[in-house]
């Protein structure tokens, strides 16, 4: 069994027993997960899945867990959180001789009233359904509040994403490329692996770079290398997931000297933004947090979905986007210790967009801002003229890019 230090084996035995709770109350004898997020947060174990499936199942009364795993991860999983070695079971490969499948191996460590994970992949979830069981949210609703542990490692990867769109602002102006952002992003990356002692290649990711105008009106559109940063509202996107918990930290900026109407929009979504931090409390539905933005900036002639594109927020963990959701139709409320994205945006074609975004933990008097450190002013975010060095580097990195 893998010997976890003694605060991380106390988060295990929380996360354990409130699962457990869940299902023992639903009824369920069993939980069966198999999402990566899912196993690393019940296990503590990181892998990469590929076409080979791998489950963890939980004993509702008891306490007991097994796990199956592709023969060639058997290993390697023994280091799962109170997992005994006589309880990693395997299967042969994938694919294999019938009898031999991940299947046949699975059938029977099931009991009869087993329930598994929503993140189980489709053609994983539709043989369990055959064989009896059913999708519960258990988990999910558990991830949903975050421990003290937990915000500890939300915080440490805040700072590391804010401090990445500090260091990407130091080294833009008028005409940088996209690429020397990404190289940035690489810095940040070296960084992270020079000072976590646990760095861990699978459960570590950075995300840095520039969104030029106007194409950061389309934020989920992916910027060439060779696009220059020149007029109009660009902005910055710093996303660091460290040791499985990531964090988010987004700015726009400027990088020549914004126009009036610029400078009101720029200022419009600051606002907005201040609108929904103010009503991060326990007890406030989501949905409300977003519906009173929306109707801010409906006033304004900003409301329509199509220049807002996307939600007020959502949740940060494990994953990138995760409940709760901060959007009209959420059923969600805020509690202490759940951990959501603030960015109301405003996005126009032909000009680009206008989004901060900050990661923000719920406390019982209401919130703390774990990505405080980037710069939020329009003065500290619009550029002065680059130094000779920085055209030079940028220069070389360009080359790089393009030999």
């Amino acid at each position: 069994m893998a010997h976890f230090e003694q605060p991380r084996q106390q988060e295990m035995a929380r996360r354990d027993q409130l699962l457990r709770n869940r299902l023992l109350e639903a009824g369920i004898q069993q939980y069966v997960a198999s999402g990566t997020e899912s196993i690393y947060y019940l296990s503590g174990i990181s892998y990469e899945p590929l076409e080979r499936p791998f489950f963890l199942l939980l004993d509702a009364a008891s306490g007991k867990r097994k796990l199956l795993v592709p023969q060639l991860e058997h290993a390697h999983l023994k280091q799962a959180w109170n997992v005994e070695e006589e309880d990693v079971h395997s299967y042969r490969e994938y694919p294999a001789p019938a009898g031999q499948r991940w299947e046949d191996a699975l059938i029977p460590l099931l009991c009869d009233r087993f329930a598994f994970d929503p993140a189980t992949p489709l053609h994983h979830a539709e043989f369990m359904q055959s064989v009896g069981g059913r999708a519960d949210d258990a988990l999910d609703r558990i991830r949903m509040v975050k421990s003290s542990w937990e915000i500890a490692k939300l915080a440490r990867a805040g700072r590391y994403a804010a401090d990445g769109v500090n260091q990407l602002l130091r080294g833009v102006y008028d005409g940088v490329s996209v690429a020397e952002g990404y190289a940035t992003g690489q810095q940040l990356l070296r960084r992270i692996i020079r000072e976590e002692p646990d760095f861990d290649p699978l459960c570590t990711r950075v995300l840095l770079a520039p969104w030029p105008a106007p194409l950061s009106a389309q934020p989920h559109a992916i910027p060439q290398l060779s696009q220059r940063l020149k007029d109009g509202p660009h902005v910055v996107i710093s996303v660091v997931r460290l040791d499985g918990y990531t964090a988010e930290c987004e700015r726009t900026f400027f990088t020549r000297a914004p126009t009036a109407a610029q400078r009101e929009r720029f200022q419009l979504m600051g606002e907005a933004r201040s609108l929904a931090m103010s009503m991060l409390r326990p007890g406030v539905a989501c949905g409300e947090i977003d519906e009173k933005v929306n109707d801010f900036l409906q006033d304004r002639s900003f409301g329509d979905w199509r220049l807002r594109l996307h939600r007020c927020g959502h949740g940060l963990g494990l994953g990138n986007h995760e409940a709760p959701w901060l959007a009209q139709g959420s059923a969600d409320v805020l509690q202490a210790g759940m951990v959501v994205s603030i960015e109301p945006g405003i996005y126009l074609e032909n000009e680009g967009g206008y989004r901060h975004s900050d990661t923000l933990a719920v406390t019982e008097e209401g919130w703390i801002n774990l990505t405080g450190q980037a710069a939020v002013q329009l003065e500290a975010l619009t550029i002065a003229a680059a130094k000779p060095a920085q055209r030079m580097k940028g220069y070389f990195i360009r080359k790089m890019v393009s030999a």
